[in-house]
């Protein structure tokens, strides 16, 4: 057993203890709500501030000399102005229009004239065939012209025709020589089954109609990407300017340690191994420091390449200093809402939606080409024709045989009959409206003395027509593929929405939570300062409790930067992008 007098001294010396206690902490509270101030005079190193202000020198960065201050909205800017995914995918809807106006292109009239010139020369051994020493020369000099014109309603085709032509010929036969035929003709060809609501020409315009549409969703997704990326390679930036910045300021504190203790070291109140301790502490921040350098160096070259035109952009020579560092409004609106949204906006669902109205084109035309093909083909053309009327004095195929009549006579004398007298025939028998040149022979054209009418029916019957029904029947089923693939992107684009939500609340508990891990290890580093400073503490704990405290602040500015790119996926996830950068795509 103890000896009963222990217990009163037992007792006292517990609150002595107490009474220390209680005077440290009524002295560390003084320290933490006013500064104290030393005399320079004061001979213990542990009284005074142990750094001095060192200033931390950056080696110069690659490629930049001078410096640009940018906001988001700047940057989205020229994004939008030079970036080359952009501007591809603008000159893909360019192009789509030009092949809109390239498939219409067949609905412009076509001009066809026509020139020529033949000399032929014809054996003939007929006696009529009106050869001169056993053939027949002709020279003839035709020109024309031809009109096409479909019509874009019902399939329909228009063909005008005129040509006329100057010949000249041997023939002993013509009455015209030379002569002027001329010939105006008008048909219409109109398909009433196959062809009539529907053709290859028509189906290639409404093709490339919606597949401008298509590009224009395209170029929708490539706009909200790129600014999506921008976004977030921007965000990137902000967060290795201000690490950096973080630990520049860590390796200042990290030196000033350094000189403190060697200043203490000289005093004798520290060991020299407290010394090397600070110079690994610094060591540890050139590098991280280092790293930090290369970091932004590499966040804004991916800003760069997406905003610039080319590599001649003076931009490039500049360094980007981020600017108006708001965090973006946090979205509120529920899950469902954001889903309604997302299937609203979203431009692949556009462009699934045109998918699916091109197939409809393409069954409509496949069902049009397994009907028989019925044409109605109406014509009427005009003739004309003039020249230069030959004089003959009889018929060649009724000419006078002198030896024939005089021998008729000599037996019809005979026989005591009358004598025969040759035949005299005219010696013209063509109408007079005939004669004349180029000019007469349009006259009787338009006078429309040789009108020749035409009504006719094409017909096409296919037995059995097995192509045509198996493209309709594949046309069907790529129509529920495209329904199965529009079904998938939708659960993709809800997947996509859930969790770029939960990414959003996720980044803003994330940052919460860095923020405060880094006030704690804030006040932890400062009282661990002022126990070092007070002779409570050692350089070791002073070392981790900053290593801790810069570490805490590179992660507090990673949380904000990840938050701030959380919401910008959470745009981009409900199709919102543009709307929330306040673009219009015209």
């Amino acid at each position: 057993m103890r000896p009963a007098a222990a217990q009163p001294l037992r007792r006292s010396q517990r609150g002595a203890a107490l009474l220390v206690l209680a005077i440290l902490a009524v002295e560390a509270r003084a320290q933490t709500t006013s500064p104290q101030t030393t005399s320079p005079q004061t001979t213990s190193p542990q009284t005074t501030s142990p750094q001095s202000p060192v200033t931390v020198t950056l080696p110069p960065r690659v490629g930049v000399a001078d410096e640009t201050t940018l906001t988001l909205e700047e940057v989205i800017r020229l994004t939008l102005e030079s970036n080359n995914d952009v501007a591809v995918a603008r000159l893909g809807i360019e192009a789509a229009r030009e092949d809109v106006r390239a498939a219409q292109g067949i609905y412009d009239p076509v001009l066809v004239p026509n020139f020529s010139f033949q000399n032929a020369n014809t054996a003939s051994a007929s006696a009529i065939g009106g050869a001169t020493g056993g053939k027949v020369t002709a020279k003839q000099v035709t020109g024309g012209l031809q009109v096409t014109q479909r019509t874009p309603a019902a399939g329909g085709l228009f063909t005008f025709d005129f040509t006329s032509n100057r010949l000249r010929t041997s023939n002993t036969l013509a009455r015209l020589n030379p002569q002027f035929p001329s010939s105006l003709s008008l048909t219409y060809d109109q398909p009433l089954f196959r062809g009539r609501r529907i053709d290859e020409q028509r189906r290639q315009i409404l093709l490339s109609r919606r597949a401008v549409d298509l590009t224009d969703s395209q170029l929708r997704s490539v706009v909200i990407e790129q600014l999506t990326l921008v976004e977030q390679a921007y965000w990137d930036l902000v967060y290795a300017k201000n690490n950096l910045d973080v630990q520049t300021t860590a390796l200042a504190q990290a030196r000033g340690q350094v000189a403190s203790n060697e200043r203490q070291v000289t005093a004798g109140t520290l060991a020299p191994i407290d010394v090397v301790e600070a110079q690994t502490q610094v060591a540890n921040f050139e590098q991280a420091l280092a790293s930090a350098q290369q970091a932004l160096t590499e966040a804004e070259n991916r800003v760069k390449s997406l905003m610039l035109k080319d590599r001649q952009a003076p931009l490039w020579n500049r360094a980007i200093v981020p600017a108006d560092l708001r965090d973006r409004p946090l979205p509120t609106i529920t899950l469902d809402e954001a889903m309604r949204l997302a299937l609203s906006k979203r431009p692949e669902l556009t462009g699934s939606d045109v998918a699916l109205a091109q197939n409809e084109i393409e069954q409509r035309y496949v069902a049009d080409q397994a009907m028989p093909q019925v044409n109605i083909v109406g014509g009427y053309t005009l003739a004309g024709l003039a020249g230069t009327t030959l004089q003959t004095t009889s018929n060649p195929l009724n000419a006078n045989d002198t030896a024939l009549f005089a021998r008729l006579n000599e037996l019809s004398v005979l026989a005591g009959l009358i004598p025969i007298e040759p035949v005299t025939t005219s010696s013209n028998t063509t109408p007079a409206f005939f004669s004349g040149a180029y000019g007469t022979s349009l006259r009787n054209l338009f006078e429309r003395r040789f009108p020749t009418a035409l009504i006719q029916v094409q017909m096409e019957l296919p037995l059995r027509n097995t192509t045509a029904r198996a493209n309709v029947a594949r046309t069907r089923l790529l129509r529920e593929q495209l329904q199965r693939q529009r079904s998938q992107l939708e659960q993709v684009i809800q997947g996509e929405v859930r969790n770029a939500l939960q990414a959003v609340q996720t980044s803003e508990r994330r940052l919460a939570a860095a923020a405060s891990a880094r006030r704690n290890a804030q006040e932890q580093y400062d009282s661990e300062r002022r126990r070092f400073d007070s002779g409570l503490s050692t350089v070791f704990l002073v070392l981790e409790r900053q290593t801790t405290l810069v570490s805490s602040q590179a992660n507090e500015l990673r949380a904000r930067a990840d938050l701030n790119q959380a919401i910008a996926s959470f745009h981009r996830a409900v199709g919102a992008t543009l709307e929330q950068h306040g673009v219009e795509l015209k």
